[in-house]
């Protein structure tokens, strides 16, 4: 018993193995960590502030102040005017090129054509027929020529029934006096004049009709000749012109774009490549414009009048026809130097020393000396060439009317930071 109460002491008087306790942090620690926090807190929001206040402001040397020197550089003058001041970078980048005429012979359009009617020589002298690119046209024709000569006719049968009216109310009124004298002389009776005096009538009346149905006839026949003359210029062909035209010519219709309507005029010279003869041209003039566009293709319908000594052509062949191949003097500018906004075309034409006016020009065909301008330019004007596309934005700002383009400088400058001189 003495053993076993000596071996518990001991086994109670043992150190411990357990781990050893952390010393609690004071108070003064504590509120040191927590002041340190705060600070650090206190610190990036104020430098994420001042960053936020710069970007909105604008900070000296920033993209901000940059754009607002470019705003300086070229800005509105006014409806349908920028001005682009001399020493800024843009300016340096427009290239100034002064309008001069130069002598050209190349076409001022070129269209599509195809032959529709050739005059086909006969056996004999008088026997040349016509032959077309089509039955209904060969049909609308021969319709006409028959109007033609039924208004011819009906013309002469007209004169002769009013000659044979004339002529027989003039009889019967001689009769009728040569009566009146025979019964004041006791010859003839009453009854008598008044047969004659009735038959004057009736000859008069059976006149009158007669005459009106002969005019009837004439107007009908005009009216069906006039009707089958449009049909034949619907399709480009002049009634008129297949009776004056010679052996060696044929007749060559294109269709003119609607747009493009007014550059063609009569007597104009043109040359025609056929696909048919690709190493051969053709001269031939402008000899009709139809007085209708076709509602199909929306475009006038041109004829042609195209040499053809050697009698190579035929109905129904195609060609390239360069319309305007007279010699002329052309406004020829660089093509970088016309701006295409909307459905028109406009070049910046210098007015000034730092002024450039939006004027719309129209536009011919392109040539290797560079692209024809054919109305809104004249001689000596200085345009922007390579280079005026960069101000597109402002051209279609300048094109606005006068109250939307002063709505819009307004906005310009309103927006303009306080710290901007301008």
């Amino acid at each position: 018993m003495t053993n076993d109460s000596s071996n518990v002491e001991k086994h109670h008087s043992r150190p411990s193995t357990s781990l050893p306790s952390v010393p609690t942090p004071s108070r003064a620690v504590r509120l040191w960590t927590q002041v340190q926090f705060v600070v650090c807190l206190v610190t990036v929001g104020g430098i994420l502030s001042y960053l936020l206040w710069t970007a909105d402001t604008g900070s000296p040397g920033s993209v901000g102040d940059r754009s607002t020197d470019h705003s300086r550089d070229v800005r509105l003058a006014g409806p349908r005017c920028i001005c682009v001041r001399d020493d800024c970078p843009l300016c340096r980048k427009l290239q100034v090129t002064i309008v001069r005429p130069t002598p050209i012979t190349t076409p001022l359009l070129t269209v599509t054509g195809t032959v529709v009617a050739s005059l086909r020589p006969g056996n004999g002298k008088g026997n040349d027929y016509w032959q077309f690119d089509s039955l209904e046209l060969l049909t609308t024709f021969t319709d006409w020529q028959k109007a033609t000569a039924d208004i011819a006719f009906l013309e002469t049968q007209l004169t002769q029934i009013k000659q044979l009216a004339e002529t027989r109310t003039s009889a019967q009124e001689k009769l009728v006096e040569r009566m009146k004298k025979l019964v004041e002389a006791g010859t003839d009776t009453e009854r008598d004049l008044a047969a004659a005096q009735a038959e004057l009538i009736q000859s008069q009346v059976e006149g009158r009709k007669e005459v009106y149905e002969a005019e009837t006839a004439v107007r009908l026949a005009r009216r069906t000749e006039a009707a089958l003359a449009r049909q034949l210029q619907q399709v480009g062909l002049e009634p008129e012109l297949l009776g004056s035209i010679a052996v060696d010519v044929d007749m060559v219709v294109a269709d003119v774009p609607e747009g493009l309507a007014a550059r063609a005029k009569l007597a104009q010279g043109c040359d025609a490549r056929f696909f048919g003869l690709p190493d051969q041209t053709f001269q031939g003039k402008v000899r009709a414009i139809a007085p209708v566009l076709s509602k199909e293709r929306r475009s006038l319908r041109v004829l042609f009048a195209i040499s053809d000594p050697h009698d190579q052509l035929r109905p129904g062949m195609f060609a390239d026809i360069g319309l305007g191949t007279d010699a002329r003097s052309a406004l020829l500018i660089p093509p970088e130097g016309v701006v295409h906004v909307g459905r028109a075309d406009y070049v910046l034409v210098r007015d000034g020393r730092s002024d450039w006016r939006v004027t719309e020009v129209q536009v011919g065909e392109l040539h290797d000396e560079g692209v024809e301008i054919v109305g809104g330019l004249r001689a000596g004007d200085q345009i922007a060439g390579r280079g005026a596309i960069l101000l597109k934005p402002l051209i279609i700002q300048a094109l606005q009317s006068p109250k939307r383009s002063e709505s819009v400088h307004a906005l310009q400058v309103s927006s303009t930071p306080k710290n901007d001189p301008t």
